[in-house]
């Protein structure tokens, strides 16, 4: 993964959504399902939470969100957004593939949004899913972004 983590550290992640209208076609999208779906007060991890456009506005809204990702830079950044902000998130540089630090059944909602555009071994998607639903509460949403690999 060492290759994703140096393509990430030389991409300004935190422009993807706001660079043109496609890409803010896809935010505000993206959060106006999370608004319909999402019950009040959930317990949300962010896996692969880029620059953390979701898991801040997320927070913003009232969620209790905890935020990984694979690139230093990343949690960095969202570390230095949430200076500016009233409340706290638990910020992780994690590989989505082993979330163990985290008991099982310990979120309402996993949004596993970015790792499996970089996973195209299909033995490391399994272990990336198999890691979210178990971090994830029974009965809870998981909810996913992929690019099929051949």
């Amino acid at each position: 993964m060492d290759n994703v983590i140096h393509s990430y550290e030389n991409y300004r992640e935190e422009n993807r959504l706001t660079t043109n209208n496609a890409r803010k076609i896809e935010f505000i999208t993206t959060i106006r399902a999370f608004n319909d779906i999402f019950p009040p007060n959930a317990k949300i991890l962010d896996c692969a939470a880029g620059t953390g456009a979701y898991a801040l506005y997320l927070a913003d809204k009232g969620f209790h969100v905890t935020a990984t990702d694979l690139t230093p830079r990343h949690i960095e950044y969202i570390n230095n957004q949430l200076k500016q902000k009233p409340y706290s998130m638990q910020t992780n540089i994690l590989d989505a593939r082993d979330l163990s630090i985290f008991d099982n059944e310990s979120f309402d909602i996993v949004l596993n949004m970015g790792p499996f555009y970089h996973l195209v071994d299909a033995a490391d998607r399994e272990k990336c899913m198999n890691e979210g639903l178990r971090v994830l509460k029974c009965g809870g949403l998981f909810i996913t972004a992929y690019i099929l690999h051949k």
